[in-house]
């Protein structure tokens, strides 16, 4: 078994979830969303053209309508995708959250309360909080890890990142933790 460098446990605010999507959202999403509404636009010109050459093609004037209506759903997705997004996490900002650090990987796992009831508390004492299944983002296997001002964002696919956040190491664990990073 690997030997671990460090262990955290810490929980992460809707406020800065908020946060880090938005920054998730600017680096993965929007040029995207950028690209394809120029692409949109640039099609509802040329049906604007067509439509000033000949005023009475019905077509054009829905094409433009239309490659208009197309632009800004792609600007609202990701929008909504976030409102719905943050409001889901408004339920479990009060999850937390276990980052250890091994040498050739990052585990991070949640931890959920144990369920038992207070009686059976009384009877068979506290049980530890029960860590659900964990992943492990190994760092030769194309981890890339963002840091920004209060977290870092933990990605090896664009479709799935976690948020860890810096108030939760020393120092130390931060250089550490950035010397991981470059390997």
């Amino acid at each position: 078994m690997e030997q671990k460098i460090f262990e955290k446990e810490y929980s992460i605010s809707c406020e800065l979830f908020e946060k880090a999507f938005g920054q998730w959202q600017k680096k993965f999403v929007y040029p995207r969303t950028y690209t394809i509404s120029i692409l949109f636009l640039a099609v509802a010109v040329i049906y604007i053209i067509s439509a000033v050459k000949d005023p009475s093609s019905t077509m054009s004037y829905v094409m433009t309508a239309l490659c208009v209506a197309l632009s800004a759903i792609n600007w609202y997705n990701p929008k909504k995708i976030k409102r719905s997004l943050i409001e889901a996490v408004r339920g479990m900002s009060d999850e937390l959250y276990r980052m250890t650090l091994y040498e050739t990987f990052i585990e991070i796992s949640t931890i959920m309360p144990s369920e038992k009831s207070s009686d059976e508390n009384e009877i068979f004492g506290d049980d530890p909080p029960e860590t659900v299944e964990s992943t492990k983002l190994y760092f030769n296997n194309g981890l890339k890890i963002l840091e920004y001002d209060e977290y870092f964002i933990a990605y090896q696919v664009k479709e799935l990142f976690y948020i860890i956040p810096k108030y939760c190491f020393s120092d130390g664990e931060l250089e550490i933790f950035r010397k991981k990073n470059v390997l």
